[in-house]
């Protein structure tokens, strides 16, 4: 090969070259962030680095996601610290999944408060006379404070299904 071709063909592996890192110095591409809704497992926090966490889903797999320090926590937007995680806690975690590393970091973790206690309605107690007699006009019947009492043994009479079989001996031939 002569010089002049030569120099040509390293000019164009130069410019290839080049191009992708003139891209990246542009901009870099953000991670996509998924979620994960669960309730914790556990949270080791015996590395010093990243806390981590396991969320188990609702089809039981068992997620384990590192908590940086600048994951955010927070609870109806209160703040809250990883020692408000315990093993239970319904959560939702927005991570990303790094794939040089394949590991996951949190960006946010909510604490959840389950659907039966936010929305669980107050029923103020009825008073008893109100229930018998709310009772009584819809099946037409009267009940008077001799009849709401319970039954007492003298009172209930056996009748006939409760008492035993009798067993008769089949007759001979």
């Amino acid at each position: 090969m002569d010089a002049r071709r030569m120099r040509g063909v390293w000019i164009v592996i130069t410019a290839l070259c080049a191009v992708p890192a003139a891209y990246a110095e542009d901009g870099i591409k953000a991670l996509p962030t998924l979620l994960v809704k669960g309730e914790v497992v556990s949270v080791d926090t015996s590395d010093p680095s990243a806390t981590l966490l396991k969320v188990k889903d609702r089809y039981g797999f068992e997620t384990p996601i590192y908590l940086d320090p600048q994951t955010v926590m927070s609870q109806g937007g209160t703040p809250r610290a990883v020692a408000d995680l315990s093993s239970g806690t319904p959560v939702e975690v927005e991570y990303n999944f790094d794939v040089n590393t394949a590991k996951r970091h949190a960006v946010t973790v909510q604490l959840t408060v389950p659907a039966a206690a936010a929305e669980a309605p107050v029923v103020p107690a009825a008073p008893v006379a109100a229930a018998t007699t709310a009772a009584s006009a819809e099946t037409g019947l009267v009940t008077t404070p001799e009849s709401a009492a319970p039954a007492t043994e003298s009172s209930v009479e056996e009748s006939p299904m409760d008492a035993p079989a009798e067993e008769t001996a089949p007759a001979a031939p």
